[in-house]
């Protein structure tokens, strides 16, 4: 690899349009982000002059540059010291007040993964940027207009993803941004195919599925509160929705323990006036595909709480259930049942949980894998 590459790497991203060329380049350059030696390469002076002629250019290819740019900075704090000295972090911040809403967007969805460690994280955060867009979020109520909208989506999705950006706390993050209340209103919303009604539940289970961001809603309470009033009232899609949302919660940790399995367990007792499990079994049992497989992912999920596999243990119908194979379900739903049994069989608290007899069915089941048909026996009849 020499030097001289880089600037004719780097002019392939060149164009509005997306095509496979651009796309190669784009992964070319992603890839050779991660080798060291390759870096020194690719930001000579004469690809950074590149560089810059491009982000003078036209935002697709702009974009293309800050996605390169921001796989550079996630794993080194020195590639964003270079970016930002020549002015590109600068550049790419502008972009979060851009007047067209889809540059707007695309500098939303490009936050976080520039947040995998503190150094860049903290410098957008002096930037104003995230007060910016909490600031969208709430402008945002007065102004129901498409645009409006499309950004309040956007912002939503900034702030849950940023439970899992490894540059930040995410306690003191949500502390410092109260994103929950904000949520909350948003989940109570009286439609319920309203695209920001769904995005905020969704938004409350990408949060919760950090332990540490699930601690922050349940000492804030409203977002929680909201999705348990929601689920109880809830039918169909929606009630769906807020399953998915409700299984990322349970699911945050696959050795769950302490402070955020106990609030698991709050929402669990607060679900269906405390008998989720006995509402959750008749959803599933309905044999609607998206909300049996929905039922069973959180019924997985509660597996490695061991609260969780004491619940199901003691509950008779949904052992049943799970034990029954059933061909005509969806290969997906099959798929969910196999591994809602696998967790239990290796759950270190099953052979104590179910007598020796269910479990031995269960291991059984394991053994046999999610589509094992029984074979039956067949009578020829010899015709005269």
């Amino acid at each position: 690899f020499s030097s001289q590459y880089g600037p004719h790497i780097w002019k392939c991203l060149e164009g509005r349009s997306e095509t496979d060329a651009t796309k190669l380049a784009k992964q070319v350059l992603t890839h050779l982000c991660d080798i060291g030696m390759a870096m020194d390469y690719l930001l000579s002076e004469e690809s950074v002059s590149a560089i810059k002629t491009l982000l003078a250019g036209n935002e697709s290819q702009r974009f293309r540059v800050y996605d390169v740019v921001a796989a550079a900075i996630k794993d080194s704090d020195s590639s964003f010291e270079f970016f930002r000295q020549e002015g590109i972090v600068d550049l790419l911040l502008k972009e979060g007040s851009a007047k067209d809403v889809l540059v707007a967007m695309n500098f939303y969805e490009l936050v976080p993964t520039l947040c995998e460690s503190s150094v860049p994280y903290e410098y957008i955060e002096s930037a104003g940027v995230f007060k910016n867009v909490l600031e969208q979020v709430q402008q945002a109520k007065t102004d129901d207009s498409v645009t409006s909208s499309l950004l309040r989506l956007s912002a939503l999705k900034l702030f849950s993803r940023m439970a899992d950006a490894k540059g930040i706390s995410p306690a003191s993050f949500y502390g410092k941004y109260a994103i929950a209340p904000e949520l909350a209103e948003l989940v109570l919303l009286p439609e319920p195919r309203s695209d920001l009604k769904i995005t905020a539940i969704t938004c409350v289970g990408t949060i919760g599925n950090n332990p540490e961001a699930l601690e922050y809603l349940a000492s804030e309470k409203t977002a929680l509160e909201a999705l348990v009033t929601v689920y109880n009232t809830s039918i169909g899609q929606l009630r769906v929705e807020c399953l998915r949302a409700i299984a990322c919660i349970f699911g945050y940790s696959t050795t769950p323990s302490g402070a955020a399995s106990q609030i698991c367990y709050e929402l669990y007792a607060k679900l269906d006036d405390g008998k989720f499990l006995v509402g959750l079994t008749k959803e599933i049992m309905k044999g609607f595909e998206e909300s049996c497989v929905a039922g069973l992912a959180v019924i997985q999920k509660l597996v490695h709480h061991a609260w969780g596999l004491h619940e199901i243990a003691s509950y008779q119908n949904i052992v049943n259930f799970l034990l029954m194979r059933d061909s005509s379900r969806a290969k997906v739903a099959q798929q969910w049942q196999f591994s809602v049994i696998e967790s239990i069989v290796k759950a270190p608290e099953a052979k104590s949980e179910f007598d020796d007899e269910t479990f031995a069915r269960l291991e059984r089941y394991a053994r046999e894998g999610p589509y094992y048909a029984v074979a039956t026996a067949r009578v020829a009849v010899e015709s005269s």
